[in-house]
């Protein structure tokens, strides 16, 4: 039988072996330089990591992603010491420029009532033709008549008292009044229908061969001198008035009434070859054409006639007007004046009988620019009645300098 063999279980010591107090203080020592050596080290390389990281996510929120092809060049990063915050400026406002305003349409006619010719006066009808969009304003400065509606420097027209009573003060003041209100000062003068001033025997029209003055009446009927055209002193009395007119700041002027007087048949034998002659228009067109040097041939110079004078073909002034040199006619239409009826100077007729006023202003109006076709002058119309000027306009007139009576 075999015998079982029989290990012996080593035992373990009840106690473990005591350690000495010494290493174990020395043990605590080295721990706790190992943890501190860890921490030093982990805070010097883990602060720069950190900072670094976060210094790149807040340039990132910062700053706007750019396309790679659009990314600005770098430029190198001049750093300049600062020393005082610059001051802080208000941006520049640049206001736009203001739209140029539309000019105005139409020329409003200013008749100087007797003893109103003050600026208030003046004033009050500038602002008139500006509120309603007025173009310019014409003022009546020599009356149908002689009188002068404005204090004239010219001892002819004092002497012989033609200045009105509350004429114009100040003629300049007058211009710059219409001037202010963003209108165009004109004025408007009758250039032969004198009776006050043609009682100077060198001015008005004599008989022929006698220092006699010539009437439109007998004496005790009212009868009056005209001025005549042929006369240099008249021409030199007119052409004062217009350079005032000029040098006071008008820039504009309506020649009206360059028409000799109503002369009969009889008159005509006493007057004599001046006024008998065929040629005696060339004196209305001489006459007009002082006029129009002493406006100042760079200024707006103009004629008035009649639209029944026209047709009829007794507006002397335009016939052969290649000797006027005004480039710009005047054609007043007054349909009461015109009446229902034109007699020619060949004694043909043309009726408008039947017509409605828009009707008879268009034939009319088609009359004058037949007569006038070829002439070479700008025909505009002046009305007596605005709401005519439609109708003007329909048959291609420009409404921006038609006077308005």
């Amino acid at each position: 039988m075999q015998k079982r063999k029989l290990y012996q279980k080593r035992s373990k010591p009840m106690f473990k072996r005591k350690r000495s107090p010494a290493k174990t203080v020395m043990s605590v020592i080295l721990v706790v330089l190992l943890l501190g050596a860890i921490a030093f080290l982990g805070y010097s390389v883990g602060k720069p990591i950190v900072e670094f990281l976060g210094g790149r996510q807040v340039e990132k929120d910062e700053t706007e992603v750019l396309p790679e092809e659009n990314l600005p060049e770098k430029e190198p990063v001049v750093t300049e010491a600062v020393t005082k915050a610059p001051e802080e400026t208000e941006p520049e406002v640049t206001e736009p420029p203001e739209p140029e305003p539309e000019p105005g349409k139409r020329i409003l006619t200013m008749t100087i009532p007797t003893g109103a010719g003050n600026e208030e006066y003046i004033r009050s009808r500038a602002e008139y033709a500006k509120v309603n969009g007025y173009y310019g304003v014409s003022v009546e400065l020599l009356a149908v008549g002689g009188s002068v509606k404005y204090q004239t420097a010219n001892e002819l027209a004092v002497s012989a008292n033609a200045v009105s009573a509350g004429a114009i003060p100040d003629l300049k003041a007058c211009a710059d009044i219409i001037s202010e209100a963003g209108l165009v000062p004109y004025a408007r003068v009758s250039a032969l229908t004198d009776h006050i001033v043609s009682w100077d025997k060198s001015i008005c029209y004599l008989f022929e061969n006698s220092t006699s003055t010539w009437l439109d009446n007998a004496m005790n009927m009212g009868g009056k001198p005209w001025m005549s055209t042929f006369s240099q002193p008249a021409r030199d009395y007119i052409c004062s008035i217009v350079k005032e007119i000029s040098d006071a700041g008008f820039e504009g002027i309506i020649s009206g009434e360059l028409e000799f007087p109503p002369f009969r048949n009889s008159d005509l034998n006493y007057v004599g070859s001046s006024v008998k002659s065929a040629d005696r228009y060339k004196g209305l067109q001489d006459f007009s054409n002082a006029m129009q040097g002493a406006f100042g041939t760079d200024k707006a110079y103009a004629v008035e006639v009649d639209a029944q004078d026209v047709i009829s073909g007794r507006a002397e002034v335009l016939k052969a007007p290649d000797g006027l040199k005004a480039g710009t006619v005047y054609v007043k239409y007054d349909s009461a004046a015109v009446g229902l009826r034109v007699v020619k100077t060949d004694e043909t007729e043309i009726s408008y009988s039947g017509l409605s006023e828009e009707d008879k202003l268009r034939v009319v109006m088609r009359s004058v620019s037949d007569e006038l076709s070829g002439s070479g002058k700008t025909i505009i119309p002046a009305v007596t009645d605005e709401a005519l000027i439609p109708e003007l306009v329909s048959l291609g007139y420009d409404e921006q300098l038609i006077v308005v009576y």
